[in-house]
């Protein structure tokens, strides 16, 4: 039975493997063509501990190439702003609450909610009783997007791709189809060919491949891929061997047919695929 790969998958494993590699502005333009998100942090506890004790330089850091609700991002944002203004960092907040996307969006939805955090940056002083309405405080406010954006976000482990195609060829050495040390050219799943690699005859028995006491080999030909062996044996059978193994390779259908019978002088294989005899 075949496992189907849902495309927004692949997408998710190159976007981590752009992340990782720092390669961010092909990261943001495949994430906003495809309009699918990777929103993964390397701990949910970490970035939920940096959110209460208010590391708002690292929080912005994580949360910068992530896409988050709006609402959830104008929270933080504003929280963000509060801070800076009751830490008398002024200019940091005037910045923020002028300049960033979160807050020009609120400034557009929910004016009043905007002009408030204008007022209270005009004034002088801070009281936290005209911010924090209705028992909020600070932490209370912290503890809820915390809350909030730990829902958005989740923990994958690190270098998935490398890690399934990595997966992917020790399963073909395992079955046979990717001899151990052979350079494969992984874009074209095919071994690759040294074209500078001069060809010589053989020296040695490397593998013994035995067809039945009255057969024998009319013709023998490789895959164009060097992966497998094809013999047409002088009783008209032709059979598709594991070299490396001197076995019969299992994983063909065709090997499991029998009584059929042919009567050929050579062998023709194309594209690793196609099998013909004559």
């Amino acid at each position: 039975m075949s496992q189907e790969i849902e495309s927004a998958d692949v997408v998710r494993l190159v976007l981590q493997f752009l992340k990782e590699n720092n390669l961010m502005r092909t990261y943001q333009t495949l994430q906003d063509e495809t309009n699918i998100s990777l929103n993964t942090v390397e701990s949910i506890e970490s970035f939920v501990t940096e959110i209460h004790q208010g590391h708002w330089d690292t929080v912005l850091k994580v949360v910068q190439p992530l896409k988050l609700p709006d609402k959830k991002l104008m929270d933080l944002y504003e929280q963000i702003v509060i801070e800076l203004i009751e830490m008398r960092e002024l200019g940091a907040a005037r910045s923020l609450l002028r300049q960033t996307e979160p807050m020009l969006k609120l400034k557009d939805l929910d004016t009043e909610r905007y002009m408030r955090l204008e007022n209270v940056l005009g004034r002088n002083y801070f009281d936290p009783k005209e911010v924090y309405l209705e028992g909020g405080s600070k932490e209370k406010r912290r503890t809820a997007i915390a809350q909030q954006l730990a829902g958005e976000v989740s923990v994958v482990p690190p270098a998935r791709l490398l890690t399934l195609l990595g997966q992917a060829l020790k399963w073909q050495q395992v079955q046979g189809l990717l001899p151990p040390g052979v350079q494969l050219d992984l874009f074209r799943g095919k071994a690759a060919v040294r074209e500078q690699e001069e060809e010589t005859y053989p020296t040695q028995l490397f593998k013994t491949i035995k067809l039945g006491m009255k057969s024998h080999a009319e013709c023998v030909r490789f895959s164009p891929d060097g992966m497998c062996l094809a013999t047409g044996s002088v009783d008209g059978i032709i059979e598709i061997w594991n070299y490396l193994t001197g076995k019969l390779r299992k994983d063909l259908k065709y090997q499991a047919q029998v009584g059929q019978s042919w009567t050929f002088s050579s062998l023709f294989i194309m594209n690793d695929v196609h099998l013909f005899s004559f």
